[in-house]
């Protein structure tokens, strides 16, 4: 079995090779879990404070609206993002199913155009929220220092996460955008072989870092991809595999101090 030390110069070595990085973006780059649910809390809010059940004449808890919402969410994302919509398109199909299933309507005094009031609420609070991982702007630009080409790969409306990259301040430094909604496939159904077709890149010349292993980590192997998966509750700062595939960080300052200098610490 290799020594810790022998891993490292495995993955330091053949992160050395790789010309492209790509990236999930939510949950790995940035805090997209904690934004949204600060943004779905700022909407169940509203609705608790400013409509009521057509039949009981009650108002909604916030508990209720949360336990609904996570249902629908489950409901609608299970596709990907692969139909083309905006994202107000999905946010205002969410919000109208969530009031339906609650039989809400706006109290004689709140907004006309509730939905219309709810898809702003939701932006705002998600803009203030934004907030990169540690580390995650570093990496970006020392890869883009050392000529690497930087594609973000992910699951979610075009224009959700063309705006998430801008607020987020690393736009500039992201070569290629690759969305489940613009290429029509999600990750588990050829969206990783769909990203090396369109850019003309072979396998073995990228790495992919990501959140998720069903979702990241395995289809991008399955492509050939060395994978990276970032879990940030992970025991070690590193852990790897036979064969050089598959790896687990749990910090992108770990990954940047494998494209720096030498690197021993556990």
């Amino acid at each position: 079995m290799a020594t810790y030390r022998e891993r490292i110069q495995l993955i330091k070595g053949a992160l050395a090779t790789k010309t492209h990085w790509g990236f999930d973006l939510d949950d790995t780059l940035h805090e997209f879990r904690k934004a949204s649910s600060t943004a779905a809390a700022a909407v169940f809010g509203y609705l608790a404070a400013n409509t009521e059940n057509s039949s009981s004449k009650t108002r909604p808890t916030i508990e209720d609206l949360k336990a609904t919402y996570s249902q629908i969410l489950t409901r609608t994302t299970s596709n990907a993002f692969s139909d083309g919509k905006t994202s107000d398109e999905y946010r205002s199909d969410r919000f109208t199913a969530l009031m339906q299933a609650h039989n809400l309507l706006p109290l004689p005094d709140s907004e006309c155009s509730i939905i219309k009031h709810l898809l702003s609420l939701y932006r705002d609070t998600l803009l203030s929220s934004l907030k990169l991982k540690p580390g995650a702007s570093e990496l970006v630009f020392l890869l883009k220092s050392l000529g690497k080409t930087v594609i973000i790969i992910t699951e979610g409306p075009e224009d959700a996460q063309t705006w998430t990259l801008k607020h987020l301040g690393i736009a500039d430094k992201v070569d290629v955008l690759m969305t489940s909604n613009h290429v029509g496939k999600g990750k588990t159904e050829g969206l990783f072989g769909e990203v090396l077709k369109r850019l003309g890149v072979q396998a073995e010349n990228m790495v992919f870092v990501g959140d998720n292993v069903k979702r990241d980590v395995e289809p991008a192997r399955a492509e050939g991809i060395m994978a990276v998966l970032f879990d940030e509750e992970a025991s070690e700062r590193i852990e790897g595999e036979e064969g050089q595939r598959g790896w687990k960080v749990n910090s992108m300052w770990k990954l940047k101090e494998f494209l720096e200098g030498d690197t021993y610490c556990k």
